[in-house]
């Protein structure tokens, strides 16, 4: 017989939740194959049976807490024999009859959910198509396009309604056949509130898994009227150009109610408490020239055919200028102030449930276009909550930038063990001086948290100064 446990998946762990079970008392279970999804502080993942056999207890209910090492479930050696042995009132427990772990207190009344019934669901046998000849096929193929044709005109794309819907259909019917259908939290989130029906979405992740991408495509399936292109809105130059303004999203009605707060919200008040009480904060506020950066950022896009965002190029310039001030790339203890030979930037993540801070690793011997590539590799495991230990834990400084959301400048609190953290604003366009005329430049504003325990405020004025040379003469950051 083997044990299920909660595993531990970073040096500050000490407790998971189970999100829900794949698999019910009796059934059947390969070496290799999801049993259970559960939630950390910082990812959602599926927990894998180790060996053959039977799952033939359960003592987390979905929903209840377990601390690191904790039991979950007994899988006992054997195969479909033992779960035709599954008696037919087996059933997952509730919340109410599983005992809390020991020293932990939850916080929250148990769920009044049902309990999970593991009653075999009844299949309907699947309803075999008709043989048809070969030359009626034909036939039916042939008239079909010259259909599509006809009525889908000069317009591109009128058919991908028919593919969702046959898509949906297939969906609904996997649902009904009683398969499980497996999605990430974040896409079972948006899926609500974009009021799609997750069990109408094909999912294109492993084994079928529905991610957010998929709720996205099915949200915006069908086509949405756009109105012509007018001289005003015909591309501009970058410099000229402005980002459209977000579509004004209503309010939706206020409620009072309690939100428990999730393994992830608790780390990060836990963390920020730790950073704000012990770590003396002071900041620093410089004010970059970044035309001459976007216009690289053009060129380089054109080059590489993808663009790279500003960020790209601010976390490799980052990353330069820390080899020139080791003690801003350094960590604090009590014994020793820390120097690292490696250089490893934090990109602050805003998800659903609380921000993460995927790590480049090595940053500073990595290109623009590599840095864009593992930037948009780790947003994406972050929001779907895929990060492993290694991908968000060991930073040696941490970038936030919030110029996406229209903020001039703002202050960041640290990220410990770091002693520094940038804080990137927007850039835009404004009317300064050069050589005593007034022209207009792209200019973009950042904000230097520092610990002064380590970086006194000439150290970090010097670190500003030089990232300034990185930023404002930027082909030192492709050379």
């Amino acid at each position: 017989m083997a044990e299920i446990i909660m595993p531990k998946m970073g040096d500050a762990m000490t407790e998971g939740k189970v999100i829900r079970w794949y698999k019910k008392v009796g059934d059947s279970v390969k070496k290799g194959e999801p049993v259970l999804e559960i939630e950390t502080d910082k990812v959602n993942l599926d927990l894998e049976a180790e060996e053959d056999g039977v799952l033939e207890e359960i003592t987390v209910a979905e929903g209840a807490m377990a601390p690191v090492g904790g039991h979950l479930a007994n899988l006992a050696a054997g195969g479909g024999a033992a779960a035709a042995k599954k008696p037919a009132d087996a059933k997952v427990p509730s919340k109410k009859e599983v005992a809390e772990p020991a020293g932990e207190e939850s916080g929250q009344k148990p769920s009044e959910t049902q309990p999970v019934e593991t009653q075999p669901v009844e299949t309907k046998p699947a309803v075999e198509k008709p043989a048809i000849p070969a030359a009626a096929e034909s036939a039916e193929s042939k008239d079909t396009k010259q259909k599509a044709s006809t009525e889908g005109g000069a317009a591109k794309g009128e058919s991908a309604p028919d593919e969702v819907s046959r898509s949906s259909d297939s969906a609904a019917r996997s649902v009904e056949s009683g398969d499980r259908r497996r999605s990430s939290p974040l896409a079972r989130r948006m899926a609500i509130e974009l009021g799609v029906r997750i069990e109408s979405v094909q999912g294109s992740g492993p084994g079928g898994r529905i991610v957010a991408s998929d709720v996205k495509r099915m949200q915006g399936s069908v086509p949405v009227a756009t109105a012509p292109q007018t001289a005003s809105s015909a591309p501009q130059p970058a410099s000229q150009s402005r980002k459209p303004e977000a579509p004004f999203v209503v309010a939706q009605p206020l409620e009072d109610k309690s939100v428990p707060l999730t393994a992830m919200r608790r780390t990060i008040a836990k963390r920020l408490a730790e950073s704000t009480g012990p770590i003396p904060h002071f900041y620093l506020t410089a004010d970059y020239d970044v035309t001459t950066l976007l216009a690289l950022r053009d060129q380089v896009g054109e080059i590489a055919g993808s663009k790279p965002s500003l960020n790209d190029f601010i976390v490799r310039a980052a990353a330069l200028a820390l080899r020139h001030h080791p003690y801003v790339n350094a960590s604090f203890t009590d014994e020793a102030i820390q120097l690292h030979g490696q250089v490893h930037i934090g990109i602050a993540v805003s998800t659903p449930e609380g921000l993460l801070t995927p790590v480049v690793r090595n940053a500073d011997q990595k290109s623009v276009t590599d840095i864009a590539a593992v930037v948009r590799e780790l947003a994406e495991k972050a929001r779907n909550r895929k990060l492993k230990p290694d991908e968000y834990q060991g930073s040696t400084f941490t970038i936030s930038n919030l110029g996406a959301w229209g903020i001039e400048d703002f202050t960041a609190i640290i990220n410990p063990p770091n002693v520094a953290i940038l804080a990137i604003g927007a850039a835009a366009p404004r009317a300064v001086v050069v050589d005593r005329q007034i022209v207009i430049r792209d200019r973009m504003k950042v904000t230097m948290s520092c610990d002064h325990r380590v970086v006194d405020g000439a150290l970090g004025a010097e670190y500003l100064k030089t990232l300034r040379q990185y930023i404002e003469q930027p082909l030192r950051l492709v050379l």
